[in-house]
């Protein structure tokens, strides 16, 4: 067994840099048998993380903020803090807490002795509390797991050995299991593998019991072959993709086996330290596992699959100052002492390849040729791009190398190596991942400064994506930054920009309304021109939308000031309704032009205020006037609502245009014959007061000839209807048509229709004997219509002309027969017309749309 000891001790002539402070040397490394640890001091010299007094700690995974508990004579304070030191919350007292975790969701999760449970914000803000109360007696242990929807679930174990198990913080459904023995397990564990329910693991010395919801305890047998039952289990610790378990003994020996129990993947023996006694353990990447001895000594493990039975075993230990914490992270894991940040990290097969000159490998060489060239010394340059490859990979292999770095000359060197490798490429260089890698690594540095202390790896950047860092930083406050990053990967105009200071002026209100400040007008006046000032650098941004923030912290006055300076009507429109100030909504929509707006503020006066108020509103506004009237008839035709009202409407506002429609309508749709005669009249008088001469000749004419309908038993039908059905009395006919003020074509028309219908085939026939100013189409038509079939044909060779031969056909539904009429004129608005007409036969559609076709062809 081999031990390589490393000493982490800052340089003595290094001094803090401000708020650029990042990575103050370059990161060392240390092969670990096929693996290779990168350590990175992230931050240096820092603002002072006070590891002396922390009773619990706590660090958020993905380079989230950092929460300490420091005990005080009878009280408990929580501090959160930046991973760089700045501060985010201090002083925030707590009630006898005995677990601290950070959950995937950001918030930070604070367990007390009595199973109470609180949810913080990352500013330790409350949002939620679960309680335990009723299931646990008195914590002893607790665990916090990943779920598969991004969230995280809890299990607490008290001290009589039963879990309870909540399956997400976000949504707090409590469910519990015990175990068979009274004695607490030696080791025990909760996980959620993927699409699967929650499983808990307890391990009773060399017995494993496993259950999920709803189910009882089982004990896992098949785990017997790789069991060893000489000894007793210590620790047990699922990986981050949750497939994999890694297994520690008293005796010192590491087993990493399947998530079912099923699979011993491989087994370390760790003799020179007393590995069984540690304080932490847990995972370093995929393939190391570390083992934290005291606050001042870790042990690093290689578990990795490749290795064989015999092989000797290779481990590394570190020494810290006293009082270190660390948190694991997904690729890695983080080590905190009082005055510094180090990150140990698994390097990647690409980071090895290029980073390694010993490697024979083409991103190897071509990084030797950027430095080359950097240098000066072209001709190396080109000998050693002369022993590439595949300069594709290579290329690939740079890219993916300076994500992964976090000194910024290693950066641009990396990426300038990509960039010269696509000067040997044969084909058109893709720069699609080489600027997506610049805009992630411009986005990852300036997360990594001290100011903002979110010192993610390009990895965990990868895995929670754009959307979680923005929200991230808006959590912490960092709003700045969060528009910055929002604009290098959205541009200026993207979603993500306006949520950033919709949640900025969110917090801005809610800070002032919470505080005991006396919010004056002057107050409000200054607090409006600080927000105002911000959201006016970015036009794309609703000043209606920081409005709403203001109503909803319960400032109308500060909403009103906000929403002056809104430029789009409609959004300032449907503040105002918010706001319940309609008068100056009904004058700002009325001002704008825009009906549907008046449509949108009548319909709000509708529903809240009384009849009364909202039509002496309205009333004011001729054009809302206008467009309610409207409504009003829209809603009465639809849901019956009084035609008294939409009247006493237009009477009061003198519109004798629409009273006459309104009457005419009213006419049309009335079945009693006075009432209708009655209609007829009021819109003649309607008219009449409007000057309109024609149509109140027009309506004189209608009124005179209605009693005479009425006489006749006919105020049901129609003028149409009433000379069909007297169309074999010609004495009636004539005088109906003067009466009516008929044209003699419209009395022909309905008068061979009703002859037809009659069977009045004589008549009909001495009609047509006289030369008809209409054609002979009509007469066919009409006798097809009432099957007078044997008519028909004695008609339709009476017919001539262009015209009358196709209604003709049409009428006997020869449509192939009018199809070539129209060929023959080339007429092809008219043989399209009779195409259309028809599809309704099957089998002379298609000869039709030939000649339509041979027509199109010409």
């Amino acid at each position: 067994m081999k031990e390589s000891t490393r000493t982490s001790t800052p340089s003595s002539g290094a001094k803090p840099k401000g708020d650029r402070e990042i990575c103050l040397r370059p990161s060392s490394s240390v092969f670990l048998g096929d693996q290779q640890l990168y350590f990175t001091q992230e931050y240096l010299a820092t603002n002072s993380l006070n590891m002396k007094y922390v009773v619990y700690f706590a660090a958020c995974q993905f380079s989230g903020p950092i929460a300490v508990i420091y005990a005080a004579p009878k009280s408990w304070f929580i501090w959160i803090r930046t991973i760089s030191g700045r501060i985010l919350k201090r002083d925030l007292p707590c009630t006898d807490p005995v677990f601290i975790d950070w959950t995937r969701a950001h918030c930070l999760l604070v367990l007390s002795k009595n199973g109470r449970a609180q949810v913080l914000s990352s500013i330790g803000e409350k949002v939620s509390e679960v309680f335990f109360d009723n299931q646990v007696s008195d914590v002893h242990e607790c665990r916090t797991f990943a779920t598969s929807r991004g969230d995280s679930g809890i299990a607490v174990m008290d001290v009589d050995g039963q879990v309870a198990v909540v399956n997400s913080v976000s949504e707090p459904v409590i469910w519990s299991m015990r175990p068979p023995y009274s004695e607490l397990p030696t080791a025990w564990t909760a996980f959620q593998p993927h699409s699967q329910l929650t499983h808990i693991l307890l391990i009773f010395e060399a017995v494993f019991l496993m259950g999920c919801q709803g189910e009882s305890l089982q004990v896992q047998n098949h785990a017997s072959v790789w069991v060893d039952s000489s000894t007793k289990y210590v620790k047990c610790v699922v990986d981050d993709a949750r497939s994999r378990i890694a297994m520690m003994t008293e005796n010192g020996k590491i087993q990493i086996v399947s998530i079912d129990l099923s699979t011993c993947f491989c087994t370390v023996e760790v003799t020179e330290h007393e590995i069984g006694k540690c304080i932490n353990f847990g995972w370093v990447g995929n393939s190391v596992v570390f083992v934290q001895m005291s606050s001042s000594l870790t042990v690093f493990v290689n578990v990795s699959a490749r290795r064989k039975p015999g092989d000797e075993v290779r481990f590394m230990s570190i020494k810290m100052t006293a009082n270190a914490r660390i948190s694991v992270e997904p690729d890695g894991i983080r080590l905190f002492e009082s005055t510094r940040v180090e990150f140990v990290e698994a390097a990647s097969r690409e980071k090895i390849a290029v980073l390694n000159r010993s490697l024979n490998e083409d991103g190897a060489y071509l990084y030797k040729a950027a430095q080359e060239m950097e240098q000066g010394t072209g001709h190396n340059s080109f000998a050693a791009s002369t022993v590439i490859q595949d300069m594709y990979k290579a290329i690939d292999d740079c890219i993916s190398t300076a994500c992964d770095t976090w000194q910024p000359e290693e950066q641009k060197l990396l990426l300038k190596a990509a960039r010269f490798g696509m000067a040997y490429t044969n084909t058109t260089p893709d720069t699609t991942k080489l600027m997506r890698a610049i805009k992630e690594i411009r986005v990852l540095n300036e997360l990594r400064m001290v100011r903002t202390g979110i010192p993610l790896t390009h990895r965990q950047y990868r895995i929670i994506g754009d959307t979680c860092i923005i929200n991230r930083l808006i959590d912490m406050g960092s709003y700045s930054v969060a528009i910055k990053v929002a604009q290098w990967l959205g541009g200026e105009n993207c979603e993500s920009v306006d949520r950033v200071l919709l949640e900025w002026v969110r917090r801005s209100i809610s800070k002032v309304s919470r505080s005991n400040m006396k919010m004056d007008q002057p107050a409000l006046e200054a607090l409006d021109e600080k927000i105002s000032a911000k959201l006016l650098q970015f036009p794309h941004v609703s000043m209606a939308d920081a409005a709403r923030r203001a109503i909803e912290a319960k400032l109308p006055e500060l909403a009103r000031l906000f929403i002056r300076r809104e430029t789009d009507d409609e959004s300032h429109v449907a503040v105002l309704l918010q706001l319940n100030d309609v008068s100056a909504a009904l004058t700002k929509a009325a001002a704008s032009q825009r009906p549907q707006l008046i449509h949108q503020v009548v319909r709000h006066l509708m529903t809240s205020e009384s009849r009364s108020s909202y039509e002496l509103a309205i009333s004011r506004i001729p054009l809302a006037q206008c467009l309610y009237q409207d409504l009003v008839r829209q809603e009465g035709e639809t849901r019956g609502i009084s035609s008294r009202q939409m009247l006493a409407l237009l009477e009061q506002a003198s519109d004798f245009e629409r009273q006459t429609l309104f009457h005419f309508d009213v006419a049309e749709i009335e079945r009693n014959p006075s009432e209708r005669l009655n209609a007829l009249r009021r819109a003649k008088d309607a008219a009449k007061s409007m000057g309109d001469k024609a149509i109140e000749e027009i309506l004189n004419d209608v009124s005179a000839f209605a009693p005479l309908q009425i006489q006749r038993g006919q105020a049901d039908m129609s003028v149409r209807d009433t000379i069909i059905e007297i169309a074999d009395d010609t004495a009636k006919v004539a005088q109906l048509k003067q009466q009516a003020r008929l044209n003699d074509k419209q009395v022909l028309l309905w008068t061979i229709e009703g002859l037809a219908k009659k069977g009045k085939m004589e008549q009909l026939f001495d009609l047509a004997q006289k030369r008809s100013p209409i054609g002979y189409a009509p007469f066919v038509k009409a006798c097809v219509r009432y099957k007078r079939n044997e008519e028909v044909n004695k008609y339709f060779a009476k017919a001539n002309g262009y015209s009358d031969l196709v209604a003709a056909n049409l009428a006997k539904k020869n449509y192939v027969d009018a199809a070539k009429l129209a060929y023959d004129r080339r007429d092809r608005e008219v043989l399209h017309a009779i195409h259309m007409k028809s599809h309704d036969d099957p089998v002379q559609c298609p000869r039709v749309k030939q000649l339509l076709n041979s027509m199109d062809q010409a």
